[in-house]
């Protein structure tokens, strides 16, 4: 319970926090390269975000902007010193990736419209078994401005991934082999006067995994349906309060579980280049009698936000406590606190550097009821660091090094280290 307390605490008093920034809510960690790549195209879906954003105004006076269409080519030269996320019997390799894709765009007054397709292919030199990994992306945005009240929102962002993904959650730290997930959302927002609006919306999040026992286990479908009332308080301030229901079904494992949260929040814009978004309360949610799980009552924050200090130059922070899918065999849910800060900062209008650190501690309790002892914590530090040298406006270098560690003292099977490092170029026309 004082555990309890204190996070609520933590949650409610990050709304004042002065450091807030982030990227999209889903660039909370970076996937090791190459698996990052399909995310270069096009935004990552915010399935907690506002449907409300005005269409921007376009100078192209019609329905095509001058460049609708453009391409992306990338190279990878990489080594990793993990390929199978394993403690012992390590192996590694190094690897060849190459990945492109196409975006188009269509933008007026009234509409804003995105569509990019990508996909890659990776080879490792000396991985036992299957030398290839495949991944591909779909994403498509969607926001038309019906009238002066109502706008209307739709997203939908489809992967096929062959590495581990920290950024998604409910999913596994390790590798399990290649996976499909597709987070769908459709959203409304209406303004019902000068300083009163309402968002409703409906996202549909499934995972497929391509090995049949592991989707059996794990594989399940999410939905959450959202609706908030948003107002005006200040010119740059608005104060919300939100109500979400998330049913979790799973496709044969006896896991279902139904949540609801209950959330007040504040969206703060200090200035164009600093924004916050921040949602804190109560989380509930209900098991199936199958598992044997007693329901859960805590607290559920998020808090999201970026601040451009300088041109070509940015921080971002992400903070996200609640319950997740497990990513585990045998347990519904995991209580999850994640906390990452991301540094974009450029030198010269070519050359620029990112930072990144990343920590997500996962809380398990849901194997064993009658055996106190078999909760256990995993505690998850990601650290990045990567520069991009632009040699003109469709070619650029990059290089990068991430190392991840995972672990789980009670649970030594979960715990290891990888260590993935890269260069490559990246070509856009």
């Amino acid at each position: 319970m004082t555990k309890n307390l204190l996070l609520s605490f933590v949650c409610l008093a990050s709304y004042s926090s002065a450091l807030l920034a982030q990227q999209a809510s889903e660039e909370f960690y970076g996937s090791p390269a190459p698996a990052d790549f399909p995310q270069l195209e096009g935004q990552p879906v915010d399935d907690n975000a506002s449907a409300v954003e005005e269409p921007s105004q376009t100078d192209s006076g019609g329905v095509f902007d001058k460049k609708p269409y453009s391409f992306s080519f990338a190279v990878r030269e990489g080594y990793d010193d993990n390929l199978f996320t394993t403690q012992t019997d390590r192996d590694a390799s190094f690897y060849t990736n190459f990945a492109g894709g196409v975006e188009h765009k269509i933008e007026n007054s009234r509409l804003q419209l995105s569509i990019a397709l990508n996909g890659g292919v990776t080879y490792y030199y000396t991985r036992p078994g299957n030398k290839f990994d495949y991944t591909g992306a779909v994403n498509l945005q969607g926001l038309y401005k019906i009238n002066q009240r109502l706008t209307l929102n739709f997203s939908t962002n489809t992967a096929y991934l062959s590495q581990p993904d920290l950024e998604v959650p409910g999913t596994s730290a390790r590798n399990n082999g290649d996976y499909m997930f597709s987070s769908t959302t459709i959203a409304g927002a209406y303004q019902w006067a000068e300083k009163f609006s309402t968002d409703t919306k409906y996202n549909f999040t499934p995972f497929l995994y391509v090995e049949d026992q592991l989707n059996q286990d794990q594989g399940r479908i999410e939905q959450t349906i959202g609706q908030s009332f948003r107002w005006l308080v200040l010119p740059k301030t608005t104060a919300i309060v939100e109500y979400r229901a998330n049913p979790v079904n799973y496709y044969s494992a006896p896991l279902d579980n139904f949540g609801q949260f209950f959330l007040l929040g504040v969206d703060q814009v200090f200035s164009p280049k600093f924004k916050v978004t921040s949602r804190g309360g109560a989380e509930l949610r209900f098991y199936t009698s199958d598992n044997n799980n007693p329901d859960y009552f805590g607290p559920f924050c998020e808090l999201n936000g970026m601040y451009e200090y300088q041109k070509n130059s940015s921080i971002g922070m992400n903070l996200r406590y609640g319950t997740e899918a497990s990513g585990l065999n045998g347990a519904a849910t995991r209580n999850t606190f994640r906390l990452g800060v991301n540094i974009v900062q450029g030198i010269t209008p070519k050359l620029s550097f990112n930072l990144g650190a990343n920590y997500q501690n996962n809380f398990y309790n849901e194997f064993d009821k009658q055996d106190p002892n078999s909760d256990f914590y995993e505690n998850i530090v990601e650290f990045s660091v990567g520069a991009n040298f632009k040699i003109n406006k469709s070619f650029e270098l990059q290089g990068g090094y991430t190392r991840t560690v995972d672990a789980a003292p009670a649970s030594e099977q979960l715990s290891y280290t990888r260590n993935v490092v890269f260069v490559g170029a990246n070509m856009q026309f």
